[in-house]
């Protein structure tokens, strides 16, 4: 039984020294900020107000030095793109397209219909 609580210590000691798992991606709040995006009753639901939060995570990222999520800055144009900043929508969409190669396909869908109007 020593033995057997020996080796409960020493598991319970290594665990509790683990450092917190580390993400890939600084995600922020992002998550929450698409839910609330798309909740018609939330008063949060304003494309500039979620460009706000959005761009406050990005520096946020940067300064942390951590890449943003799949997807984050295809978000960033859709919303850029709702308030009429066409240019910046574009230049979301092809930094999506060059941090994540594999949405190569749908990015160049995505830009051939913004270019079209």
């Amino acid at each position: 039984m020593t033995r057997f609580s020996a080796l409960a210590v020493v598991y319970l000691l290594l665990t509790a020294c683990a450092s917190q798992e580390h993400s890939l991606y600084h995600w922020g709040g992002y998550q929450e900020q698409i839910y609330e995006g798309f909740q018609i009753e939330s008063g949060n639901t304003s494309p500039e107000k979620q460009l706000q939060k959005l761009q406050e995570e990005q520096q946020k990222a940067a300064s942390k030095n951590k890449p943003l999520p799949p997807g984050y800055q295809a978000h960033m144009g859709y919303l850029y793109f709702q308030t009429g900043q066409a240019d910046k929508a574009v230049m979301a969409f092809e930094a999506e397209k060059k941090q994540f190669p594999e949405s190569t396909v749908y990015m160049d869908l995505v830009l051939g219909k913004l270019r079209q109007k």
